[in-house]
């Protein structure tokens, strides 16, 4: 559709201009043409036939004018550029301001004032205002670190040993750490620090083993509106939310205001993004879905398809490089490690292949039952009817093989081979359930510390792809279907981004756009962020304990209880094995160090045996159903899965604190300096539509150099013209010819006006006559030195008709006049 500029508008006006000059001009002399008579004065010939000539009637009606026979060759040419140029300037006259359009372009950038916005979403609705209530946490079975909780340990014989809290238990967060954490981000930054996160919603409670039993805080989740569909990048209230690559951004949103047109500007963000890897296991569970009446979904011939998981496996345990986990957490390697252990067992399983025996000393892969394309049949019991139209994800890495007790088989196309496998090494489940903790790299009774990073694994089954002809949404009677299985891990890093935004003016946040959410760039190593993680000297477990992290400054980079690393990202601490949907309530009240691990517990806790409260499976949404069947063609944009679904429980999980006016947004003036770049309608041009205007000008250079070189070279120039307009003027024609004895051409145009103005010609006839010589007499006029009366020159006039008239007569009947017509 073209849209309608203000050139364009223009142009239309300029159009309908031209159209009605043409018109008007015309109509009025057509009627001049039927109130003129044949018997005029001189003077009304003159003004008549200026208003005809120059009229278009001539050309409409190929008059004498409008013709070139017998012109000179200069004249012709002359005339035919001045009709030319009057063509292309009216042309002009129309095209020319097509090219106007109106344009929104950036302006000088300025400082000014932010105001908070408010959003009008369900993340409002659900977000309360800010509690002054501190951070908190409990540190079981011992005090937290820098604590002043007194303890007193006991020694048991058994070597277990517990700890007593005389005075209670003090769940703040020491001085030391809110300020050395929160060091590397000062108030006139935009980037947000650990304690900036808070829980979205939270909840107060009471606990007498705690602060003496007064209130303190703790975090309570409840899903908001979900996201995961929106493939973007968008503001909710205190977050940057981007559902395309997955990850939220701390913001406490305010906006520049009154800007008609909007304003741009940048900032750099605190982000928490998931980073995740998937492997192909290359093995698909495959089935058909049964024929007959589809209420639901009955499948028939589910089996395992090799397409080189079982047959080309690699026999050499892999390892994980997990020497630096903060440079590189080799992620790949551990979902590759992951699915070859999951491949391995499953062989096992299936006797494909034997496991390593001790006692005989024989060798794990000493013989191999497979080939590229071999099924292997999955039975499917009555009580435990597994989904197979939906996604799943597993962190215990067996349920693919329906490996749970039952009876009553239902996968009856092919009796004999429907029931479980031989299982000659007697595998169940609980040769699977190590996967995830290998995969992880640690668990909740190693270490904590900056080394352990929170990696969480599972094995995916994807969306079914169909594999015969027809449509990929419909499960139809017969149709064959594949679904791949991937082996995942996930860690979550915080990181600096540089986000552009736009706000075009309105009062709400959602008129607040991100334009681009990109890596920050860091000129030198001396200047990328410097993090921190508490260094507890290896006397806590993950499972006991919480790690502060965060942003620092150089001051603490030396301190030997923080551990550091200066780099683009901070891959975040933890770990993953038991990790699971975000609970309803949490039991402290630190969202930075909690949240990450619930939001990717939640992204792994999808499908068969999910406990979450929202469904992520796609079972009962079509529209995520297609999206993650479109992502789980191939392992590289599976991976966008776990990092959606993170992203929607992590923006409902938390909210962002700290923006342009701090912390809180409490400041009434901006505490960070900002430029912003006002967004401004500007007039612009586009140059084409310009061609004809410029022909104009180049003509009318060149005339005007012209006319300006005859002023210049030629003299009496304008005295040739005004002896010319004499000589064309249709009156003072007639008068010449009726008065050839009394040099009307010569007459000044005042003279001749005064004396042959109203001088009668009568066109009638063949050629033209005198009427009105009574005004001649009346006037005494006398030629020359004649000293006629008015009787002789009545006489003289009528003489002189006379011989014009036998002039024409005599021309009529000669042969050239012949030879013209």
């Amino acid at each position: 559709m073209v849209e309608i500029t203000i050139g364009y508008v223009a142009g239309f006006i300029a159009a309908a201009v031209f159209v009605v000059r043409l018109w008007i001009p015309t109509i009025l002399t057509f009627i001049l043409s039927g109130a003129l008579q044949d018997k005029n004065t001189a003077a009304t010939w003159n003004v008549a036939g200026r208003a005809l000539q120059k009229s278009y009637w001539p050309m409409i009606l190929s008059a004498d004018t409008s013709r070139n026979h017998g012109v000179r060759t200069k004249v012709v040419i002359i005339t035919s550029l001045i009709t030319l140029m009057s063509i292309i300037v009216a042309i002009a006259g129309v095209i020319t301001p097509l090219g106007l359009y109106e344009a929104l372009v950036e302006a000088d950038s300025a400082n000014v004032a932010f105001q908070y916005v408010k959003d009008s979403s369900p993340f409002d609705y659900g977000t309360p205002p800010r509690s002054n209530l501190s951070f908190n946490r409990a540190c079981f079975p011992s005090p937290c670190p820098f604590s002043d909780t007194i303890a007193i340990g006991t020694i048991y014989s058994s070597g277990n040993g517990s700890y007593d809290f005389p005075y209670g238990y003090n769940t703040s967060i020491p001085n030391f750490i809110t300020e050395a954490y929160s060091s590397g981000t000062a108030d006139d930054s935009t980037i947000s620090n650990y304690f900036d996160i808070q829980w979205r919603r939270y909840v107060t409670t009471n606990d007498e083993r705690y602060n003496n039993g007064s209130t303190y805080l703790i975090g309570a989740f409840r899903q908001m509106q979900s996201m995961v569909l929106n493939n973007d990048i968008e503001a909710v209230e205190g977050l940057i939310v981007d559902t395309i690559n997955g990850g939220i951004g701390m913001r406490n949103h305010s906006v520049p205001p009154g800007f008609e047109h909007g304003a741009a500007w940048s900032e750099d963000l605190l982000f928490i993004e998931p980073e995740t890897v998937c492997v192909d296991t290359n093995i698909t569970i495959d089935y058909t879905v049964a024929p007959g009446q589809n209420f639901t979904t009955s499948i028939i011939d589910l089996v395992l398809t090799d397409h080189g998981g079982f047959v080309n496996a690699n026999t050499t345990y892999p390892e994980a490089n997990l020497t630096d986990t903060q440079a590189n957490p080799d992620l790949w390697m551990r979902a590759y490690k992951a699915g070859w252990m999951t491949n391995a067992w499953t062989m096992f399983y299936y006797n494909i292949t034997n496991p390593h025996d001790e006692t005989t000393g024989r060798h794990a892969f000493s013989y191999l039952n497979s080939q590229l394309g071999k099924t292997f049949p999955l039975p499917i019991y009555e009580d435990e009817m597994t989904p197979y139209d939906s996604l799943a994800m597993d962190t215990s890495f067996y349920y693919h093989l329906n490996m749970l007790s039952g009876t009553g088989i239902t996968n009856s196309s092919s009796p004999a081979d429907s029931g479980p496998p031989t299982n000659p090494f007697d595998i169940t489940s609980s040769n699977f359930t190590d996967i995830s903790l290998i995969c992880a790299g640690a668990g909740g009774q190693d270490f904590a510390n900056i080394t352990n990073i929170f990696v969480s694994c599972g094995l995916m089954r994807g969306i079914p792809q169909r594999k015969d002809n027809g449509s990929p949404l419909i499960f139809d009677s017969g149709s064959r279907w594949t679904q791949p299985l991937y082996s995942c891990a996930t860690a979550v890093k915080a990181t600096i981004k540089t986000v552009s935004l736009t706000y075009n003016g309105t009062d709400e946040l959602k008129s607040l756009a991100v334009n681009s959410v990109k890596d920050k760039i860091y000129p030198s190593e001396e200047v990328k962020p410097l993090w921190g993680v508490e260094n507890t000297d290896n006397t806590y477990t993950m499972a006991s304990i919480s790690l502060i992290w965060g942003l620092i400054s150089s001051a603490w980079e030396t301190n030997p209880k923080i551990s550091t690393v200066r780099q683009e990202s901070l891959y975040l601490p933890g770990y993953g094995v038991s990790t699971s949907a975000p609970l309803r309530v949490t039991s402290q009240n630190l969202p930075a160090s909690d949240f990450y691990q619930t939001a990717v517990g939640g992204a792994y806790d999808v499908g068969d045996s999910s406990s979450a409260d929202f469904d992520y499976s796609g079972e009962n949404n079509m529209a995520m159903w297609v999206r993650w069947q479109n992502l789980s063609s191939s392992p590289e944009t599976a991976a966008l899965i776990p990092n959606s679904i993170f992203t929607d429980y992590a923006a409902a999980a938390v909210v962002g604190t700290k923006g342009v006016l701090g912390p809180g947004n409490a400041a009434t003036l901006n505490l960070v300096d900002i430029r912003v770049i006002p967004t401004v309608a500007r007039i612009r041009y586009h140059y084409a539509f310009a061609i004809p205007a410029l022909i104009v000008v180049i003509g009318l250079l060149a005339t005007t150099t012209v006319a300006i070189l005859m002023l210049v070279f030629r003299r009496g120039v304008l005295g040739e013209m005004r002896r010319h307009l004499k000589q064309s003027a249709t009156g003072r024609v007639l008068t010449t010819f009726l008065y050839p004895d009394m040099e009307v051409m010569d007459l000044t145009e005042k003279v001749w006006s005064e004396k042959f103005a109203k001088v009668e010609v009568d066109m009638r006839g063949d050629c033209p006559s005198l009427s009105g010589v009574r005004e001649l007499e009346r006037s005494g006029y006398r030629a020359g030195t004649a000293g006629l009366s008015g009787y002789n020159e009545y006489k003289h006039i009528t003489i002189q008709q006379e011989k014009i008239c036998a002039i024409v007569d005599e021309y009529r009947s000669s042969t050239a006049f012949k030879t013209d017509i």
